[in-house]
């Protein structure tokens, strides 16, 4: 996620779109292009460990009311930050942060549970949560409200997980566009599902608010970085 928002915020926003012309000859501009994809391209393995962490948080939290409300409070700090580092203003409504988006699956979540897992809420809820994501422009968008209900659905079924996980990235044309099995947005996403699938289960070093709050954090320094990098003009 960090190489990500590099790529996209310092490389993509601070450099490449406010560089003048003369400053870079057509060779170094292809090479800071080529540079902004790779970040790019690296960055899809962070998005479908977030949704299977979404989802195991929710199977073994005690509080699923704290649970939203962490993600609530977080999303709402962090949209005026992620609003300057990717759209270079305060308020945007061009999109949302990711975290709006894991709040989303985990009220998704939530909904299934009360069911009982009845197959059509699942249906239903799942239907309705990716059309809202994709709706109101969240980061993410109805892939990751799918790639959140498959985690939870098939928790105890690894390869089928991984397997509907890997027909969902294949499939969803988001951000990550199917233009065939060697696609590298593809294959990145797809390599996030190795340590899912070794995931053993048991809670490693508890990190959780400083996830919570690295997410604001990060994306505010890498917009002071782009803010103070000057660019020479010739």
């Amino acid at each position: 996620m960090l190489i990500d928002h590099i790529g996209q915020i310092i490389l993509k926003n601070g450099i490449v779109l406010n560089a003048p012309y003369s400053v870079f000859t057509d060779k170094e501009f292809a090479i800071l292009l080529s540079a902004v994809n790779i970040c790019h391209i690296i960055g899809r393995i962070a998005f479908p460990i977030f949704c299977f962490l979404l989802a195991e948080g929710f199977l073994h939290t005690h509080n699923i009311k704290r649970y939203m409300l962490n993600l609530g409070a977080f999303a709402i700090v962090s949209e005026p930050v992620y609003d300057l580092g990717f759209r270079g203003k305060l308020i945007s409504s061009e999109a949302q942060n990711v975290l709006f988006t894991l709040l989303l699956g985990l009220i998704v979540l939530a909904v299934i549970e009360k069911s009982r897992n009845n197959i059509w809420v699942i249906v239903i809820c799942t239907s309705d949560g990716a059309l809202l994501a994709r709706g109101c422009m969240l980061d993410g968008g109805y892939y990751g409200i799918l790639l959140v209900v498959v985690f939870y659905i098939l928790h105890d079924r690894k390869v089928i997980k991984c397997i509907a996980a890997i027909c969902i990235m294949f499939i969803c044309g988001l951000e990550f566009s199917p233009k065939g099995i060697l696609d590298p947005y593809f294959l990145t996403s797809a390599c996030s599902l190795i340590p899912i699938f070794l995931y053993n289960g048991k809670r490693g070093i508890n990190m959780k608010y400083f996830f919570y709050i690295f997410y604001p954090a990060h994306l505010l320094v890498l917009f002071v970085i782009t803010s103070l990098a000057v660019i020479p003009r010739l």
